[in-house]
């Protein structure tokens, strides 16, 4: 599991990639604001996380909600 500021270092690395957070932003398809939003609140979504690990070669874990991979990574009682 990822700490927010994890999180936080590994979409700074995509916007790093992506040279510069414009440039990132238009490849991601969101606006400048949405990038820093991802930023403040310390994960992105996961539709864009599936992007980021596609174009930037980030794993998707280290950038999604905690909450999230904490329930697609807990096996099912049966």
């Amino acid at each position: 599991m990822t700490t927010k500021e994890e999180r936080i270092a590994a979409i700074d690395l995509a916007i790093l990639r992506g040279n510069g957070i414009v440039r990132f932003a238009k490849m991601m398809g969101v606006s400048h604001q949405a990038i820093y939003a991802w930023k403040r609140r310390g994960w992105v979504p996961i539709e864009k996380a599936v992007a980021l690990e596609a174009i930037f070669s980030i794993p998707r874990d280290d950038v999604m909600n905690p909450d999230l991979v904490r329930a697609v990574n807990t096996p099912a009682a049966i």
